[in-house]
């Protein structure tokens, strides 16, 4: 069980890698201005937040996140089938909106999977099996970087969705074989999802992991345009996103040992100082190199950060509610979160004609979970 959920952590990272890094080039070389850019993704991640609430609700409902994590990576390949083919932003935008029907809920169906399974595996930890996908997301945002800068860097290449494509259809594929996972024998009900959306502490953490997500969205969604809009290749991208997950993978390994020396607002703060930095620097960065060492700041941006998300979630929320907890936690943070950020990126890139104004956004952007967490008489102050 563990080795096939290592297995598809690398596969769906793999495809996160080709998306993230690749995409918005892929769309520039189509044509699309940076609102375009930014709309059809902002329709994703709008349509995916209710999407995740919804089929987390039925994981726990049913207390089978693996049978509903068969069924949403089987939805989304079908989706995105048609993405090699889509040209146009209204085209694009309904294989991306189709897709989100069912990949929003990806992550928290795979993490509470995971999470359980490893209580029930001597040995494993969640942070262990999870870095995997940063594996897989190393792999892939390196590989393409190189295939699309020896194939000319051509615009609108469609080596970038068919290597997606080809991501999902083996996550999906191996997503159908996992066994079950013992279920919770306490069945939730609606309104117990309604009552965790009132606790004070979850709301605290979801807000604190919003603003953060929505602050790193040019590097998400620009990050690539970045480099392009500077004359430097694919291989620049590939080689900056590699040595960020390369950082992260060494932060998640040691994010155990962190929490028992650190408290964990404590990690956060570290988490979130960090990454202002890192964007205010990128924002000025005068070539290809510091661009790329820049990149070892991930480390504290996802790794720590990550690490620190989990955790706060698994004390906030029952076990019995955990994918409806995961689901919430996805729609609100890679969701709203994501949605927001995006479409400011990308009316912010047609309005300053460049992406490196974000990141001095963003820098500021990040300082106000910083600022919250920081202050005194907060929910977090009286975490476990």
């Amino acid at each position: 069980m563990i080795a096939r959920l290592r297995w598809l952590y690398l596969l769906y990272y793999a495809g996160i890698g080709t998306f993230l890094s690749y995409f918005a080039p892929y769309l520039r070389g189509l044509g699309f201005s940076g609102e375009q850019i930014g709309a059809v993704t902002f329709a994703q991640q709008a349509l995916g937040a209710p999407a995740a609430l919804i089929w987390g609700g039925i994981a726990d409902r049913l207390g089978a996140p693996a049978r509903a994590l068969s069924v949403c990576t089987a939805g989304m390949l079908f989706a995105l089938c048609g993405l090699p083919f889509a040209r146009t932003p209204l085209q694009v935008g309904i294989v991306l909106v189709l897709s989100a029907a069912f990949s929003g809920a990806v992550v928290p169906l795979l993490d509470a999977t995971t999470v359980e399974a490893v209580k029930r595996a001597a040995g494993h930890a969640y942070a262990r099996t999870r870095l995997w996908g940063s594996i897989g997301f190393v792999v892939t945002a390196q590989g393409l970087g190189l295939l699309l800068a020896l194939r000319g860097d051509r615009p609108a290449d469609r080596a970038m969705p068919v290597s997606y494509l080809v991501c999902v259809a083996g996550y999906a594929l191996l997503a159908q074989t996992l066994p079950p996972v013992p279920a919770h024998p306490e069945r939730p009900h609606w309104r117990d999802a309604a009552v965790l959306l009132r606790n004070r502490r979850l709301q605290f953490v979801l807000a604190l992991c919003a603003i953060h997500w929505a602050a790193c969205a040019p590097y998400h969604l620009m990050f690539g345009v970045l480099v392009r809009d500077a004359g430097l290749s694919s291989g620049i991208t590939g080689a900056g996103l590699a040595m960020g997950t390369v950082a992260e993978v060494f932060a998640l390994l040691a994010f155990p040992a962190l929490l028992g020396r650190f408290s964990l607002r404590m990690l956060f703060a570290a988490a979130f100082a960090g990454t202002s930095v890192r964007w205010a620097l990128v924002a000025h960065a005068p070539g290809a190199p510091g661009l790329i060492g820049l990149q070892l700041l991930h480390a504290l941006t996802f790794g720590v950060f990550w690490g620190c998300a989990v955790e706060a979630m698994q004390r906030t929320v029952p076990v019995r509610l955990r994918a409806t907890g995961q689901a919430v936690f996805s729609a609100v943070v890679f969701g709203a979160g994501n949605a927001v950020g995006y479409a400011l990126s990308g009316v912010g890139y047609d309005r300053f004609g460049s992406a490196a104004p974000l990141y001095a956004f963003a820098a500021v952007l990040e300082l106000l979970p910083l600022l919250l967490l920081l202050l005194p008489l907060t929910p977090e102050h009286s975490s476990p």
